[in-house]
């Protein structure tokens, strides 16, 4: 496994249960919808960017990215669902994922991950903090996990993101602002 190239995904597929079931990503924070937030911080790094929206998907595409639904196939199985849908979409032989409700995040975090990743490209990374694990923050190697996490969800045993990394082979990249990896789930936050 060789680093190539990086694409970037912005996770805005979820259900929004915990805010009333607005679409997260298109909540403003600091007068800028978090999706782009988080797009911003990728494109630091990497060389195409893209959303995995499975609602209001011309409001995302406002934003200025390729928009992206979760494969039918894979529906239902939580954040693995976008992120088996991701995988299948980049055209890299990496990429990074975020989720879109973290709008603090820099493109450091991702810079971060990417450098672990040019030194063994075969792993997969994800932040951590103070706050515990993030593994919705990380950096993959397309073809492999790919192939990977389609065996891990046809056994079906569990639909867990740390599962899948641990199951892959992973290792924590501990970022120290903690301040960046505020997940942003209710209405108050948003201030």
């Amino acid at each position: 496994m060789v680093f190539t190239s990086l694409s970037g995904a912005v996770l805005a597929g979820g259900k929004a249960e915990r805010m009333s079931r607005q679409d997260k990503g298109l909540l403003f924070f600091q007068n800028e919808p978090m999706a782009l937030s988080v797009g911003k911080a990728l494109q630091h790094v990497a060389d195409s960017v893209f959303i995995n929206a499975n609602r209001n998907t011309e409001q995302y595409a406002l934003l200025g990215y390729d928009v992206i639904k979760d494969d039918p196939e894979y529906q239902g199985k939580g954040p693995l669902s976008g992120l088996f849908t991701c995988l299948a979409y980049a055209k890299t032989s990496h990429l990074l994922v975020s989720p879109c409700d973290t709008p603090r995040i820099s493109g450091e975090a991702f810079v971060q991950l990417k450098e672990a990743s040019l030194l063994l490209p075969d792993k997969i990374y994800y932040l951590s903090g103070a706050s515990g694990a993030h593994p919705l923050h990380a950096i993959l190697p397309v073809d492999t996990a790919l192939a990977a996490l389609k065996g891990f969800l046809e056994e079906g045993q569990r639909y867990s993101v740390l599962g899948f990394y641990d199951a892959f082979g992973c290792q924590p990249i501990v970022w120290e602002n903690s301040a960046e990896l505020l997940n942003v789930n209710s209405p108050n936050e948003l201030l």
